[in-house]
């Protein structure tokens, strides 16, 4: 499993390699059913995992702060019109959120006020 490590040594590379490992490997959820969503996950978790070994907390949360306005106003105008893109832009969209809440609890209730700061 993981190395149990001391918490002081525990980084946000360890929670997103968790989600990752979480997201291949979980029974909770019907892999078929979730199969568009956990490729968003994936997708997100594996950029923000390259992103967060070489940038610094700001470049890191900006940029995922632009991606989630991004992503925000092709929801609002309905970009996405294939079912398959909408679960997997959802996906994308929530792991991304789940990271950031981690660095900072406002950014799950206030990524709008966020963005740009």
């Amino acid at each position: 499993m993981f190395k149990n490590k001391k918490l002081i040594h525990f980084t946000l590379i360890d929670i997103i390699e968790r989600n990752i490992h979480f997201t291949k490997t979980n029974t909770i959820f019907d892999k078929i059913e979730n199969q568009y969503n956990d490729e968003g996950e994936l997708l997100a978790y594996n950029e923000m995992l390259n992103d967060a070994k070489i940038m610094d907390e700001n470049e890191f949360v900006q940029k995922y702060l632009n991606k989630i306005k991004k992503l925000s106003i092709q929801f609002e105008n309905q970009e996405f019109k294939d079912e398959i893109e909408i679960e997997k832009m959802s996906g994308y969209n929530n792991a991304i959120v789940s990271i950031l809440k981690c660095i900072n609890p406002i950014y799950f209730y206030d990524i709008e006020d966020s963005v740009d700061k």
